[in-house]
């Protein structure tokens, strides 16, 4: 026997949006695994190389910011990059404390190959959608987080 609560019509919506948003999310993200396991890639590695090639060399704090990460958890992802040969680090010309992370040849070929299997990737998830659901997906989204 199912067990059913309500605590209002609109608090249920909120509860509902939040478990759509996060079965989304995950859906998303293992999908995503699956085909970056195909480049010896995870998720948040992706994310760096991703950010280099659209972006070009960026401070650490910068990736961080940019890909909504811990400094902690950037540190060993930058570690392993630079262990596979796909980015590098040099010292900020402008602020010799900071480095700038860049990518090499391998890494720039690397993300190359493996964006345009995420674009198709990206057709694929959200092909359910018409073009004007995409954008009205994308302006509520924006208005969540306050854009």
């Amino acid at each position: 026997m199912k067990n059913t609560y309500s605590y209002g019509e609109e608090n249920d919506t909120h509860l509902k949006s939040v478990v759509a948003l996060s079965r989304t999310y995950l859906s998303f993200t293992r999908t995503l695994q699956v085909f970056l396991n195909n480049y010896g890639l995870t998720v948040p590695q992706f994310a760096v190389l991703e950010s280099l090639y659209h972006l070009g060399p960026l401070k650490i704090c910068e990736l961080i910011q940019k890909n909504l990460s811990t400094s902690g958890n950037m540190t060993v992802v930058i570690r392993n990059l630079e262990k596979e040969g796909w980015i590098k680090k040099s010292p900020d010309d402008e602020d010799k404390r900071s480095y700038k992370v860049s990518l090499t040849d391998q890494g720039s070929n690397i993300i190359k190959d493996a964006f345009l299997t995420h674009l198709q990737y990206l057709n694929d998830f959200f092909h359910r959608l018409s073009m004007d659901e995409k954008q009205q997906l994308l302006q509520l989204l924006k208005k969540l987080n306050g854009l």
